[in-house]
């Protein structure tokens, strides 16, 4: 059954009522489109099969995509990360906030979305609304940026992007306009981190 939900909430004070709401769309394997300080995010559970096909047909992905996950904590990363001593440290300096880290790939990578890939990037935001929605979810997320096929910039003004989604079953997570500059993304799988693209975050961090 088709079901869409609208969700306005404070950007710094988000409230608890729609941040459960948005958890039970998660948890019903529908996928939610969420804040962060640097764009809007598309997620979904890793079990949620239809969620991510209904991603894919949204954003024109192939099989190949590169899913990131979001975390809450470094903890949780380490599920499906292999994060040694150097990569702690400028995780947790950088940690919360508008980087991507890609990481060498623990065993515990799902195979079914990430086929033979040997890394994965690693996000933790520290937009108030995606850290409440984390922390009352309370597992890893996939995510992919909120970019339509033919658009060329993020979307971001969800007063007009509701109107290309809401025949899909989600829940748009509006906390006012969101941001069109990427996060930094930084690859740790060489001896010394390597920037790949340079997005909101500084760097050299």
């Amino acid at each position: 059954m088709h079901t869409f939900e609208h969700l306005r909430l404070h950007p710094e004070r988000p409230q608890i009522r729609q941040i459960r709401r948005a958890v039970e769309f998660l948890r019903q394997g529908h996928f939610v489109v969420v804040p962060t300080e640097t764009t809007y995010v598309l997620v979904c559970s890793p079990r949620a099969v239809d969620a991510m096909a209904s991603i894919r047909q949204l954003r024109h992905l192939d099989d190949h995509h590169l899913w990131s996950l979001i975390c809450m904590d470094l903890s949780q990363a380490a599920e499906y990360a292999r994060i040694d001593n150097q990569a702690h440290r400028l995780l947790k300096r950088c940690l919360p906030g508008p980087y991507t880290f890609i990481l060498p790939a623990s065993s515990n990578l799902p195979k079914r979305i990430f086929g033979k890939r040997r890394d994965v990037g690693v996000r933790m935001p520290e937009h108030a609304v995606c850290r409440a929605l984390m922390g009352e979810y309370g597992d890893t997320l996939l995510a992919t940026t909120f970019i339509l096929p033919d658009e060329e910039y993020p979307a971001y003004d969800a007063d007009e992007f509701i109107a290309r989604i809401k025949h899909l079953s989600c829940a748009v997570m509006d906390a006012g306009w969101g941001g069109m500059v990427p996060t930094t993304v930084v690859d740790m799988c060489a001896d010394e981190p390597e920037l790949l693209r340079e997005g909101a975050g500084d760097w050299p961090a």
